[in-house]
């Protein structure tokens, strides 16, 4: 079980990786749950973690424009990001999610780890979005790296809310009998960051003053974060295999046990 922290700066990935964060992931939280944000902040973030731990980037609350999703994924991964975001907002049905998400893996090639995000109160909003319990197929079709389940609103109500234990359980269990990996967030607080057994855990507002996802990053918040992640260890499930490009080398100790990342385009 890994810790993802999302940051909004240089210095805020440079806060994130003094308090063991294992994956610097960037956003623009005013944009959204997963806001992109500026191609010279996602410059500045990868610039700044360098070869200490693998970036991530959030592409925003896409629509179902399969050609609008695969050029902004293949802008971040030029960048040198190692995974992708895309979320599914504006996505209803699976046969359109598995185009959106083929584009974007055909569009990074075999370096980029593709992650599809859902959101838990997908049936809330208005209109609805792709229901979480599509992505296990969803992965399984297109060969992608892996799952995200986050919330769309940010109210409060944290992804328990929308979502038990059991139904977050089965849909790890299944993503991964599907070769991908599987992540939580959405407003999540501490002592609840180990309620189910996910492969990566992402935070922000846990990790922010007072709560604020729009609030500093604090690197004591992470530490906290990443020591409740490591308490009692725990049963894991294979090798996390981070993506490399020739110009992006992956530490040894940032080598993570999880389920195994399968690949993109080349892979289905």
């Amino acid at each position: 079980m890994r810790l993802l922290v999302s940051v909004v700066s240089a210095d805020e990935a440079r806060r994130a990786l003094a308090g063991g964060a294992d994956i610097v992931d960037v956003k623009d939280p005013s944009e959204g749950s997963l806001g992109a944000p500026a191609p010279s902040v996602l410059a500045d973030v990868i610039q700044a973690v360098g070869a200490r731990a693998p970036v991530s980037v959030a592409l925003g609350d896409l629509p179902d424009l399969p050609h609008t999703a695969a050029l902004a994924a293949r802008g971040a991964a030029l960048s040198g990001a190692a995974f992708v975001k895309v979320g599914l907002r504006g996505v209803r049905e699976p046969e359109r999610a598995v185009a959106v998400m083929s584009a974007v893996a055909d569009a990074v090639g075999p370096d980029t780890a593709v992650i599809a995000a859902a959101y838990a109160d997908a049936a809330a909003l208005d209109p609805p979005a792709l229901a979480p319990a599509c992505l296990p197929a969803l992965v399984e079709r297109t060969g992608i790296a892996g799952a995200l389940v986050d919330t769309f609103v940010k109210d409060g109500r944290g992804l328990y809310s929308w979502l038990s234990e059991s139904e977050l359980s089965a849909l790890i269990a299944e993503t991964r009998r599907a070769g991908a990996i599987f992540t939580v967030a959405g407003q999540l607080r501490r002592a609840e960051l180990r309620r189910v057994a996910a492969d990566v855990v992402g935070v922000r507002s846990a990790v922010c003053r007072n709560g604020d996802r729009t609030a500093e990053l604090r690197t004591e918040l992470v530490a906290a974060a990443v020591a409740e992640l490591r308490a009692g260890g725990g049963a894991q499930a294979g090798t996390m295999r981070v993506p490399a490009g020739p110009e992006r080398p992956v530490p040894g100790p940032r080598t993570t046990t999880a389920t195994p990342v399968r690949r993109t385009a080349s892979g289905r």
